[in-house]
């Protein structure tokens, strides 16, 4: 039985699965993230929805523009 669990992970990190490796981008732009989220001083875990939006925002648009 835990070996059909576990063939069943081994099926969804198959290359064509749904479980792909991070790039370096994504890394990057979750870094950059939480900066944003430290100089708002948001904790994203208790934040409100309000909040939420506003950092998502916020970290979206400087990274986008740090990246061009």
């Amino acid at each position: 039985m835990l070996e059909e669990k576990y063939l069943r992970l081994d099926d969804l990190a198959a290359p064509d699965g749904y479980v792909a490796p991070s790039t370096s981008e994504d890394l990057a732009y979750i870094a950059y993230f939480r900066q944003a989220c430290k100089r708002y001083n948001i904790d994203f875990a208790s934040a409100d929805q309000d909040e939420r939006d506003f950092v998502i925002r916020m970290a979206e648009k400087n990274f986008a523009q740090k990246r061009a």
